[in-house]
């Protein structure tokens, strides 16, 4: 290859002034001569050329081909139907074609599990080539792509072609698209979901199933392409699992997309507690005080001091005391409160018995009561003398109360339920000094005192929940007296279970997906071998898993993964309670699963971008579009024709120089130039005068 370059003998701007004022001297001479300023100024511009050292390079080298680069996507949704097929007969033509034309070829693939980011594809398979040879970059691709691939993402000076894989005339595929869900919701009321079912070639409406916990809620009819709102209630704390479902037709591409997940977490707008007090103690500040501390807890705290009919000697103004609203609480506001506490409550006629007998369908229909009991619970004043509320108790008495020096226990269960599980430090905690003896208690013993004597007994009754605390003495531990002991968290713990905390369940089931893959199984049970547990995998094939205990209480299962998407996990509890959890790497699936049909409307604004075309490749013996090379700036694509730009870059090999203009000769021409342009002034001088 041969070029003209030039090696200046003097600096640029020196050179510049110096042909300036030959140039003026040029003009002022051709004021008096013209042909002798003429003459000069050509002098002058020979002159200015022969400084500028022209020099003729000769190079030598070896031409390298240019480069095609072929992506061939690999994600998940390339797998649905025969487009994997495709895929792989058109990236082996489009191999055989390129290399036929004496292009370098390189192919790579791009796309995985969760994405095909096509950005990253064309970064990675760049990375150690030099750009100045890229041709083109072909992407054979179901059209499915995701991530930061449009405009600049793309930095590349070459043009991308996608070719399509798929039919999207006659490909088809129902899938739910989730419009809007809340994530958050309060209890007791009910969370609206948006949604629409689409499926491209059909129109009416297709039959659908609601789940709400893993159960079916309700089965309706949905129009297709339409937004709609299902109500769904939240009566629990906790993550609620919804889970919409359209039918499957015959001929889609997959049915991974006909569910929709949507996890809601119910929480408790305030927690309000209805504190009563009987016997003034010293263990009622205790109460007051973690109550309180807690800012999302209202706290109602009254105190009874003297009975109804009991006859006040002072004048009313006197008083500072007001009537115990025992009607509106118990009768008008008790569902209003999500737990309600006796505090060494004795019974002194203030409440009616048909009182306790709400109090008792309260449990029963889904609130908690808690009594924390002293002596008086084995008097005659007990609440648990009340016919109408003794019958939903869990622990009676069995005599007077019990003194006398002892350290509580968790006893074997509480080493197990979520509410005592994590009291460690046993044999570090202080000694309480009065108990109450009870008959065979009907609920689960999670504390014991002297030689196993029951402590604390909690039990479900109906649709709620009752505990009963056997001794008035936990403030000893809020003293520091012996040690102290973890009084706030018992007592917290314990109120929550009460009030149906999720995380305090004692069944429970959960699952994760780790960053390694690997899906976790964690089973919560008091049962000494809970039942297995049935995997459901994103592709819908099922599995049973047995658990394995690694702590008091808590089971354990590890199972690769090996794909991600959403896992649906079921087992039960001896009784026959259903649980249900989910698991999932990206909520509700991953972007491979949600649209699968094949489509141009991602790719094209790509490839326009970089001067590309967008191709249906429609099955694996579909002809591929005429390649053809054009030159740099030109149009890279047609209708049915891609172009690749044509580079010309070589290795260089020698290179030689020489110069344009022989200097003897140069000064010889610029000599005899200035000496003409002398002469004709002089005798054009000596003819004027």
């Amino acid at each position: 290859m041969t070029s003209l370059t030039f090696s200046p003998m003097l600096p640029l701007v020196l050179l510049g002034l110096l042909a300036g004022i030959a140039v003026i001297s040029a003009l002022l001479r051709g004021m008096r001569s013209a042909a002798a300023g003429a003459i000069q100024l050509l002098g002058t511009l020979f002159g200015v050329v022969f400084l500028l050292s022209p020099q003729i390079t000769v190079t030598d080298g070896e031409a390298i081909p240019d480069l095609a680069v072929i992506l061939s996507d690999t994600s998940r949704s390339v797998s649905f139907g025969d487009r994997n097929t495709i895929v792989e007969a058109t990236s082996a033509k489009l191999s055989e074609t390129l290399t036929a034309m004496g292009l370098d070829v390189r192919q790579a693939s791009f796309g995985g599990p969760t994405e095909s980011n096509l950005a990253e594809g064309v970064e990675r398979a760049l990375t150690d080539i030099s750009r100045n040879r890229l041709a083109g970059v072909f992407a054979v691709t179901d059209g499915q792509v995701s991530g930061e691939t449009a405009n600049a993402a793309i930095r590349i000076e070459s043009p991308l072609h996608a070719l399509v894989t798929g039919n999207p005339q006659t490909e088809r595929d129902r899938r739910i698209e989730l419009v809007a869900a809340p994530r958050y919701g309060l209890v007791g009321e009910t969370v609206n979901i948006r949604l629409r079912i689409l499926s491209p070639g059909e129109q009416g409406s297709l039959p659908a199933t609601l789940y709400v916990g893993g159960e079916v809620y309700t089965e309706t009819n949905l129009p297709i392409g339409e937004i709609v709102t299902l109500s769904v209630p939240l009566a629990v704390p906790g993550d609620r699992l919804i889970e919409l479902e359209v039918a499957a037709s015959p001929a889609e591409l997959t049915e991974l997309n006909n569910r929709a997940v949507a996890v809601i977490t119910a929480v408790r707008d305030r927690l309000r507690v209805l504190l009563v007090s009987g016997e003034p103690h010293a263990g009622e500040r205790v109460w007051r005080n973690i109550l309180k501390s807690d800012p999302a807890v209202d706290l109602v705290h009254f105190t009874i001091l003297k009975p109804q009919n009991k006859v006040a000697v002072a004048r009313e103004e006197e008083l500072n005391l007001i009537q115990f609203p025992h009607i509106e609480l118990f009768l008008e506001k008790l569902p209003d409160f999500d737990v309600l506490i006796f505090d060494r409550y004795t019974y002194r006629n203030v409440l009616e018995s048909f009182e306790f007998e709400e109090i008792a369908r309260y449990v029963e229909n889904g609130g908690a009561v808690l009594i924390a009991s002293g002596p008086e619970y084995a008097e005659s004043g007990s609440l648990a003398n009340r016919p109408n509320l003794a019958y939903i108790l869990p622990a009676l008495p069995a005599g007077a109360a019990r003194e006398g020096a002892f350290i509580p226990q968790r006893s074997a269960l509480g080493q197990k339920h979520p509410v005592t599980r994590s009291l460690d430090g046993e044999d570090q905690w202080g000694r309480w000094l009065r108990y109450i003896p009870i008959a065979a208690p009907e609920g689960q013993v999670l504390m014991t005192g002297p030689e196993g004597a029951p402590l604390l007994v909690v039990d479900r009754v109906g649709e709620g929940r009752i505990g009963v605390l056997l001794s008035d003495h936990v403030w000893l531990w809020a003293r520091g007296f012996d040690g102290g002991g973890p009084h706030r968290e018992l007592l917290r713990r314990l109120v929550h279970w009460l009030m149906k905390e999720p995380e305090l369940e004692e069944e429970a089931l959960s699952g994760r997906l780790e960053e390694s893959g690997q899906l976790r199984i964690e089973r919560q049970s008091l049962e000494a071998a809970p039942q297995p547990v049935q995997v459901t995998s994103p592709r819908g094939e099922t599995q049973t898993v047995p658990v394995e205990e690694v702590s008091p209480g808590q089971f354990e299962a590890l199972l690769p993964g090996g794909e991600p998407g959403l896992y649906r996990l079921r087992s039960q509890t001896a009784e026959g309670r259903r649980l249900y959890a989910l698991a999932s790497s990206a909520e509700g699936g991953t972007s491979e699963t949600e649209a699968v049909i094949t489509t141009t409307e991602k790719i094209t604004p790509i490839t326009e971008e970089t001067g590309g075309g967008t191709f249906i490749i429609r099955s694996a013996q579909s002809p591929l579009p005429d390649i053809r090379m054009v030159g740099d700036g030109r149009r890279a694509a047609g209708r049915d024709w891609a172009g690749l730009v044509r580079r010309n870059v070589m290795t260089v090999q020698s290179v030689r120089q020489k110069p344009l203009l022989s200097a003897p000769l140069s000064l010889a021409f610029i000599g005899g130039a200035i000496l003409l342009a002398w002469l004709i002034e002089g005798r054009n001088f000596r003819r004027s005068s």
